[in-house]
């Protein structure tokens, strides 16, 4: 009889640690599942850092162009302002007859 039990409880824990077993390989195959849905996920999270990266420097690029413009454009409007300025004070300020003589000067 007591080899009886000792054969039962042997069965007992065969079955108790292939049932685990069985437990813990669907465990490790859904965790596998798991994270190769993470790794997925973690190379189209790259891609779009990537391509956000080049539209951030693109960005960036088409910004210092912009400004670069800009600054040029300033500089031709206060080079313009300049000239009337100066077509002001000849033509508006001055008087006619001194127009002639300062065109008549430079001539000389």
């Amino acid at each position: 009889m007591h080899e009886d039990n000792t054969g039962e409880i042997q069965k007992l824990i065969k079955e108790y640690i292939e049932s685990e077993i069985r437990f813990k390989q669907e465990l490790i195959a859904r965790q596998q599942i798991e994270i190769d849905k993470l790794h997925e996920q973690e190379e189209a999270y790259k891609s779009l850092v990537k391509e956000q990266q080049l539209m951030l420097q693109n960005s960036a690029e088409l910004n210092e162009g912009n400004k670069q413009l800009m600054n040029k454009l300033l500089g031709d409007i206060g080079k313009l302002q300049n000239d009337v300025d100066w077509y002001k004070r000849t033509y508006e300020q001055r008087s006619f007859l001194g127009t002639i003589r300062e065109k008549l000067r430079r001539k000389m």
